[in-house]
């Protein structure tokens, strides 16, 4: 490369030392490093004018080009099930996995990222053979998939696997269908069930949930991944704090090229010192760029708004909720002092309102505990939750085992009737016959507005934390088949991984504070 120049060889060692491909010694000390598209392009930035490829790299290098930027482009070849035809993005995504054997689907949630990577491992499979494939998923998921590869791959059989003797589902199926909590327990190197599967394909759905490099879910599922030939990524909020978070998935995808992070954060992030260390703070502009480029052909991301032609149009209308008077003058107090009064319900005025009651304040409710916060987090989660619906609160007192000093905690339940959920109750009588779905960040609300609902005639499903994986899947079989009025579903439990194709409407009577849900 450098013909022998002594300033120049030290020039392309000190790059070389610093691109994250993996790197080894031959036994006449030249250097290997794995024939990957990351680290050719690494290689042509970092030495500039000293980079020369050998013929026979160079062949390699325009046949990965021409690949790469055709990548996405033709039609289907596979046959599909009668009666059912992709959208022309999916197609798009489907030939990058056919095309490339890896790929980074990051479209936008509800675009059908499902069906794009089953028709991709469909196609890629009439040349390259993809069975036994394995896919990992949130556990609340597990059916979804298994439903959608029984309609779109009727030629494969599929097992969703899980339970205490999933062991001997081996060699029974095509696919494979699990939890990555799972396949943490049986990704074990040495006599992990998944392991002795030898899958010759891998998709990470949901892949943000692997961020975390450490985490035994996270090293699972890349050990996982290095057994596969073929192997997709989807995630429709990849990054959720910083392009740090993506370096699992990366390697996951591609292990040569991406073996470490700290190699990865130092080419292509910047950093700041902190009190607590280094922090990230986004991507390198200046070399953003390469980066990009590392990515051709394999990385995919399509916004709802770049095929909205191919998606039914979209409303939204935002409506304000006023609070009743009282609840309006604690929600400020608290707000201001961090103190209130909370108002409760009259015992005697139960069932409407009696101004002559003599116990309460003739609008039907009477002085009640009072709430006391001096934690801003604690204070935004009170204040969350009296913008919603009347509350009890109880106060007690617990003693911190660490200090030994008694510590004040409250917990404010909620009660009917709800404000929001009268609102939701307006949208439900102006669609009637029309499907709704109602998300909530908080459980209490979600359920109050399922109680409200079916008080008023309406037939109600619930997603939220705790269901049994069966139990979830009949409610969501039971709304698509129209079964349902109102679908209540937490977005801790239901932002992510849910197709909910009858619903026409959704609501939300509270936003998470989570990106990802």
């Amino acid at each position: 490369l450098a013909n022998g120049h002594p300033y120049a060889i030290k020039t392309i060692a000190h790059h070389i030392k610093h691109l994250t491909p993996r790197i080894s010694k031959a036994d006449d000390n030249a250097l290997l490093m794995p024939a990957t598209w990351p680290a050719v392009v690494q290689l042509a930035h970092a030495l500039g004018r000293y980079w020369h490829p050998m013929p026979r790299l160079q062949q390699w290098i325009a046949n990965q080009y021409t690949l790469r930027l055709r990548s996405g482009s033709g039609e289907l070849t596979v046959e599909l099930p009668e009666g059912l035809t992709p959208r022309s993005y999916q197609v798009e995504g489907a030939r990058m996995i056919a095309d490339l054997g890896q790929a980074l689907i990051f479209d936008d949630p509800g675009t059908g990222k499902t069906i794009t990577t089953i028709l991709g491992l469909r196609e890629r499979d009439l040349t390259v053979p993809v069975t036994p494939a394995l896919i990992l998923a949130p556990a609340s998921v597990v059916d979804s998939w298994v439903d959608a590869l029984t309609t779109w791959a009727p030629n494969w059989t599929v097992v969703a696997w899980r339970g205490p003797k999933r062991a001997q589902l081996a060699g029974t199926a095509d696919v494979y269908v699990t939890s990555y909590d799972t396949a943490r327990r049986d990704a074990d190197p040495d006599k992990g069930a998944l392991i002795k599967l030898k899958p010759r394909s891998i998709v990470l759905d949901e892949c943000h949930l692997i961020k975390s490099p450490n985490a035994v879910r996270s090293v699972a599922a890349r050990r996982l991944a290095k057994l596969a030939d073929t192997r997709v990524a989807l995630s429709g909020t990849p990054i959720s704090h910083h392009p740090g978070d993506l370096w699992p998935t990366l390697a996951a995808i591609d292990a040569d090229s991406w073996p470490a992070r700290s190699r990865y954060v130092d080419r292509y992030l910047l950093q700041a010192r902190t009190d607590y260390g280094m922090t990230i703070l986004g991507l390198d502009p200046h070399r953003e760029p390469e980066f990009r480029q590392t990515l051709q052909g394999v990385h995919r991301r399509k916004s709802k708004a770049d095929v909205l032609a191919e998606l039914p149009p979209k409303v939204y209308s935002t409506r304000y909720v006023d609070l009743p008077e009282k609840w309006r003058a604690a929600y400020d107090a608290l707000e201001k002092d961090m103190r209130a009064d909370i108002p409760e319900p009259c015992p005697v005025c139960v069932g409407g309102v009696d101004p002559d009651c003599g116990q309460c304040d003739g609008r039907g409710t009477v002085a009640g505990e009072t709430i006391e916060v001096m934690e801003v987090i604690t204070l935004i989660n009170r204040l969350t939750q009296l913008a919603c619906a009347p509350a009890t609160v109880e106060t007690w007192f617990e003693v911190d085992p660490k200090s030994g000093i008694p510590k004040r905690r409250t917990k404010a339940t909620l009660h009917s009737p709800s404000w929001k959920v009268d609102a939701l109750l307006e949208v439900m009588a102006e669609r009637p016959g029309s499907p709704v779905v109602a998300f909530a960040a908080s459980r209490q609300l979600t359920m109050l507005a399922g109680q409200q609902a079916e008080s008023e005639g309406y037939s109600v499903g619930y997603i939220v934390g705790g269901q049994a994986a069966g139990d979830r899947t009949e409610t969501v079989s039971r709304f698509q088949a129209g079964k349902l009025d109102l679908l209540c579903v937490t977005t801790g439990s239901g932002g992510v991984g849910l197709t909910l194709t009858a619903a026409r409407t959704a609501v939300f009577l509270q936003r998470p504070w989570s990106l990802i849900e």
